[in-house]
């Protein structure tokens, strides 16, 4: 897989073999990962608070949605991608429009593997140490963060 500018001044990644399309859709599964909700996460600062119920109530609802919206973004990116490619090497485009839904689905995938591995700062892991799971996560993780830098880099986050 590799990442460089389109033309049009978004962001184009370039799917080299039918291995790189699961770890496309791994943005997805970390972000939905079971027992982790990014608007009970972020919104955990004020549970302390007298407002917490109207906060639950009215506001995370629409934080929730507002995630939703952008993984069925890159979710239809992928798949468009993918099935005009056959599931094999293909590049797939994302636009200044959408560059945002993909900043914050990296950042909610990248936020639930966090949430379930505690890693921390990556330059204190050693990968070679992980099991095979939690080295898949890890890696998985720093892809998105690459992502997620070339997107700021592009101005595009």
């Amino acid at each position: 897989m590799k990442l460089a500018p389109s033309p049009a001044g978004g962001l184009r990644i370039e799917v080299e073999e039918a291995d790189d399309w699961p770890l496309l859709y791994g943005i997805l599964h970390d972000a939905e990962s079971p027992g982790f909700d990014l608007a009970s996460h972020v919104g955990s600062v004020m549970q302390p608070s007298a407002d917490w119920l109207d906060w639950q109530e009215y506001v995370m609802p629409d934080i929730r949605e507002g995630y939703q919206e952008h993984l069925k973004v890159v979710l239809t990116a992928i798949e468009t991608a993918k099935l005009e490619a056959a599931g094999g090497p293909s590049t797939l485009w994302i636009s200044r429009d959408d560059a945002f839904h993909w900043y914050a689905a990296l950042n909610q995938a990248r936020l639930a593997i966090e949430e379930l591995h505690h890693f921390g700062p990556g330059e204190n892991v050693n990968p070679l140490h992980l099991p095979p799971s939690r080295r898949d996560a890890f890696f998985r993780s720093q892809l998105y963060c690459a992502i997620q830098s070339y997107l700021l880099d592009q101005g595009l986050g």
